[in-house]
């Protein structure tokens, strides 16, 4: 069957031209639809749900509603990792669907749970809604500015975002500063009395004046009439003209109140460099293509801005900038090291040669781009990097195939019999060499959650190159040989230069000279591999994932939970200040503000009104090296270095902006002595797959308990050198007043719905109804003024139910004032309280941090503490744990491919045994760079696995049935020039990314660098242990066997 799949491709040149032609034009649409982004998605699919009860606290709405949702939650199956976080009014409980589940089936049965529940929520409580969460990619910012009403940029934002709905790729468009429009009833409390009107049938009066109550239908021929009574488009003043009915008596409402057409009151204020703006933030869905929408966009706000003169529209914060530039910078670099393999093939054999294998170089690249297009990965940092980890690779089976067809020509056959018959008998060397590489890097695809989504991309696109390598090696490679070669060239002589002669002499004497005292030799090597690897494991250090440069700096913080949203704006505009005055020009483009939010190092997010988050944003990294300053603006597709201007790294000014600006605002103090942040943080976002460096849950019953152990967990991490930023979610602050209906008070007709719809209207700022105006629905609030100033609750008034007499609500109620926590935490139905911390990764690690504290954490589960370990060591043992059992998967499928190609036992386990000893290099190499060992270093080495053993099983094909040393040694030299070839083209594909790699390229630095150094010694085995094994194990005397071992053939 393979005869005629190649002799297919020899033979119909035509087809197969055409062929590679319309897969050109197939990779050309697919790089034009594919999505461009920076990292891939590494979000697992969950399902949300929200609700409400305006004000109830975090603790009456956790035991009010969240309880039983999470009961019933737990019952799914299909569902795990339940968090939530419950605010006052408000809560969200997040869970994970697991990988393989229908997302449709799960969601209806959490809204199944929502509905069996509904009947224990209060009557005037909306029901919570359940939703799969969308998860969505950043783009743009666009700033709307100008000397107008805020009613002006609103209507003009919302216009704006009426246009960007109709692109189907975006989602998530959000106007930062929206409010809505409403009527605002403010009650005026001395002329209630003075009239003698109860508050409860003032507000039932104005509910039912501004409400939209449907009556019915009438069919009649040709038409249909919908019946309603409606209040329609009114003044301030017509509603203050309007007349209501209470208690029999008829009264203008502007005779008791004070009507105000406006907008509600914002959750969020956006600022951009120091001025209050309206923004809306636009993000794309998992499909979108941010280099295109981002074009799109902003052409499209130079025709709005032709429409709206008044204002000024600004884009920033510009994704997919960033995307461009780090998308050039990885393929420059594959380009980069295209040029150096095929060089290093140009001086090594025959030009022809170098040729027909560089060929086939994009055409694996063209199959590839198309594959990933259609199984719906995007074009980001991740893929790219994994073709330029293959790069090397994907010439190991060409150079086989192309200079084993030009030596059938030699014996004198024509192009296409050599063609033919040299492809066919390289076939299952090659497919056993192809398999056992992919093998070595499949399995990492166990990898779970989050960090097994982010990194999936890595085995799978450098399996897909392989495998198109593979194709191409035996598709058109044998057509290209057969066009390029010609018996010309065979009779000019292919004979190997007077260099690779000279280097065959040298190889060989040093490898007979070790064969003559073959078993010392191999013990000497094998003991000093090992003590090797033992040393560097010693001095090698582990971090999760490598940091890298950004073009973002986060700065976010929390003032007293008590505060208003103006309060935290003029704290954050007194903080834009110093920083605008600070940075100056060159390396920070703008500071983005958001007042009412905050974002989490995990790219998740809080709100509240005491919350703000600051971007720094900043300008692109100046070129360093080489590459980038000389080889990047001429490789790239499309490099614009305009913004290439920053000096420092963002780390470095992250540290600079703590240790000048914000340590002061750290130490600032309120009138009454308290710190007026309680948090305040600056850190540059990395991946957001782990969090925090440092995170840690306790979980007790005894809140007094848990309270002292977070202090004392506190008090130690700060205790500890590199260790900063040291806070935890226990936040106390809120006053809580519950209120009980005494006897007295039941004895008069009260009860707690009575008490709290009065109470309602006075303190709530309630909603009492809908009025139309020109835009559609407007709401009607009712809101007493001095709810907060000089109302005393104690000495409210209530009317009796029956009308009779009125009473002071201390008289009916029982009031019990208790402190409640902020926020509540919770983790699978469980308060967890977690302490976080972040770590100077150049002072100390996270995993040296836990060793530390280790004893403490200890203590706690003795006094009966439960102690959840998050953050990065979490991660560290899941990883640890998956990347052993991904280790012995692979090496178990590596050696049944031996076995099956060998049909042996014993020359199998030759070529694997030189995987544990190739790690020493992948060690070296990450010593030598000054890196710490990382996750992607490790998933280097299981790659490195299949990598290594092709080079093994080239020489061992070669030297098994060898006589005698002097015949194992020609032999062995006849292997030295593809086993130097296959390595340095693989070494040099790497190069650009071990000695150059920059901004978050740096993530997969240590994998290359596990890789390159790693073939570079497992070279030296190959060359050199191989055959020293060999012979130790059969036997191979300088004159013939030594003796005849039982159970080894060299057959």
């Amino acid at each position: 069957m393979i005869r005629s799949f190649i002799t297919f491709a020899v033979d119909k040149p035509i087809i197969n031209h055409i062929l590679m032609a319309f897969m050109l034009l197939l990779s050309i649409f697919a790089y034009q639809d594919i999505p461009k982004e920076i990292f891939p998605p590494s979000e697992l699919d969950q399902i949300t749900v929200t609700g409400g009860y305006p004000g109830a606290s975090a603790d009456v709405l956790d035991k009010m509603a969240v309880k039983n949702i999470e009961d019933e939650m737990k019952s799914i199956s299909e569902i795990d990792n339940i968090d939530t976080v419950i605010q006052n009014g408000f809560f969200t409980v997040r869970a994970d669907i697991k990988p393989g589940s229908d997302n449709q089936l799960v969601l209806g049965d959490v809204k199944d749970v929502i509905a069996n529940i509904r009947r224990d929520l209060p009557a005037d409580m909306d029901e919570p809604i359940a939703k799969i969460t969308v998860h969505d990619f950043p783009l743009l910012l666009v700033a709307i500015s100008g000397d107008v009403p805020k009613r002006r940029l609103l209507d003009i934002a919302e216009e704006l975002k009426s246009k960007l709905s109709v692109y189907k790729d975006l989602s998530g468009i959000t106007i930062r500063g929206d409010a809505d429009d409403e009527v605002l009833i403010k009650i005026d409390n001395e002329k209630l009395t003075a009239y003698g009107l109860p508050k409860e049938s003032v507000y039932k009066a104005i509910g039912a004046l501004s409400s939209i109550f449907p009556i019915g239908t009438i069919e009649q021929k040709g038409s249909h009439l919908y019946l309603s009574t409606i209040n329609g488009e009114k003044s301030a003043e017509a509603l203050e003209s309007t007349f209501i009915t209470i208690a029999g008596k008829r009264i203008r409402i502007g005779d008791i109140a004070h009507v105000e057409f406006g907008l509600s009151e914002s959750n969020e204020i956006s600022h951009f460099n120091g001025v209050q703006n309206i923004s809306i933030n636009i993000n794309k869905t998992k499909q979108g293509n941010a280099i295109a929408l981002s074009r799109e966009i902003k052409e499209m706000l130079k025709e709005v801005q032709k429409e709206y003169k008044d204002v000024v529209f600004e884009a920033y914060t510009d994704t997919s900038i960033w995307i461009k530039n780090r998308l050039n910078l990885v393929s420059s670099n594959i380009l980069f090291g295209l040029i150096l393999v095929f060089l290093a093939l140009l001086l090594s054999v025959n030009y022809k040669i170098a040729l027909v294998v560089s060929i086939g170089i994009p055409t694996s690249f063209m199959i590839t781009l198309i594959a990933a297009d259609m199984i719906g990965y995007s074009l980001n940092m991740l893929t790219l990097l994994g073709a330029l980890i293959a790069l090397g690779m994907l010439v190991d089976e060409a150079i086989v195939v192309a200079e084993n067809i030009y030596r059938h020509m030699e014996m004198g056959k024509s192009p296409r019999e050599a063609a033919i018959d040299g492809s066919l008998e390289m076939f299952p060397a090659v497919l056993t060499a192809t398999l056992t590489t992919v093998f070595a890097f499949l399995p990492l695809l166990i990898l779970s959650g989050e960090m097994g989504m982010f990194m999936k991309v890595l085995p799978v696109m450098i399996s897909i190159l392989l495998l198109s390598s593979l194709f191409e090696a035996f598709y058109f490679l044998p057509l290209h040989s057969k066009e390029f070669f010609s018996m010309k060239d065979t009779k000019s002589g292919h004979n190997r230069s007077d260099f690779w002669l000279k280097l065959d002499v040298l190889y060989e004497r040093l490898l007979g000279r070790l064969l003559k005292r073959k078993k010392r030799s191999l013990f000497l090597l094998v003991t000093f591999i090992i003590l090797s690897t033992i040393g560097m494991l010693g001095l090698t250090k582990f971090k999760l994932f490598p940091e890298f440069d950004s073009t973002q700096i986060y700065l976010n913080g929390k003032i007293d939970v008590n505060s208003k949203l103006e309060d935290t704006e003029k704290v954050v505009t007194e903080i834009e200040k110093k920083l605008l005055a600070y940075y100056g020009e060159g390396e920070v483009s703008s500071i983005t503000s958001v007042i009412g939010i905050l974002f989490n190092s995990d790219q998740t997010f809080e709100t509240g009104k005491n919350l703000f988050h600051i971007f720094i944003n900043l300008h692109e990294k100046a070129p360093e090296n080489f590459f980038d300053k000389y080889l990047n603006p001429i490789l790239s597709l499309e490099y614009d270095g305009s913004d290439m201007i920053r000096k420092k790294k963002a780390q470095e000014i992250a540290r600079e902006t703590q240790k000048d600006v914000i340590e002061a605002f750290r130490e600032k103090k309120l009138p009454n002595g308290e710190k007026l942040f309680s948090e305040i943080n600056i850190f540059v976002p990395q991946t957001g797959i782990v969090g925090h460096d440092i995170e840690i849950g306790l979980n007790t019953v005894d809140e007094k308990k848990q309270l002292e152990a977070i202090e004392r967990l506190k008090k130690e991490l700060k205790s500890i050198n590199g260790v900063f930023d040291v806070t935890d979610n226990a936040t106390e602050g809120v006053q809580e007043l519950k209120l009980r209906v005494n006897e007295y008070g039941q004895m008069l007709g009260f009860n707690e719905a009575y008490v709290t719809a009065v109470l309602k209207g006075s303190f709530l700022k309630g909603e009492y109804g809908k009025m139309f105006d020109t835009k559609g629905l407007i709401r009607v609030r009712i809101e007493d003024p001095d709810k907060d100033e000089s109302m005393d609750i104690e000495s409210v008034k209530l009317t009796t139910p029956d009308g009779r007499q009125v009473v002071r609500l201390d008289e009916i109620c029982d009031f019990n004032y208790k402190k409640s926590y902020v926020k509540i935490f919770k983790e699978d139905g469980e308060r967890v309280r977690t302490v976080i911390a972040r770590v100077e990764s150049k002072t100390i690690l996270p995993t040296e941090v836990m060793a530390k504290i280790k004893p403490l954490l200890e203590t706690f589960e003795k006094e009966g503490i439960k102690v959840i370990i998050k953050g990065e060591e979490k991660e560290n043992k899941q990883m640890k744990k998956e990347m052993s059992q991904a280790a012995l998967i692979a090496v178990f499928l590596i050696f049944i491919s031996l076995v099956w190609m060998f049909n042996s036992l014993v020359l199998p386990l030759i070529i694997v045994s030189t995987i544990p000893l190739s790690i020493v290099g992948a060690l070296v190499g990450t010593y030598i760079m000054g890196i710490n060992l990382t996750m992607p270093g490790v998933m280097g080495m299981i790659g490195l696995a299949g990598v290594v053993v092709n080079d093994g099983l080239i020489m061992l094909s070669f030297i098994k049935g060898s006589k005698n040393q002097q015949e194992m040694m020609r032999k062995a030299g006849h292997r030295l020039r593809p086993i130097l070839l296959t390595s340095i083209t693989t070494v040099l594909g790497l190069s650009s990314m071990i000695f150059f790699a920059s901004g978050q390229a740096l993530i997969i630095q240590p994998m290359a660098i596990s890789l390159g150094f790693g073939i570079a010694w497992a070279t030296v085995l190959n060359l050199y242990y191989v055959p020293l094994m060999y012979a130790v194990i059969y036997g191979v005397g300088p004159d013939g066997p030594e003796e005849k071992k039982e159970g080894f053939s060299q057959k």
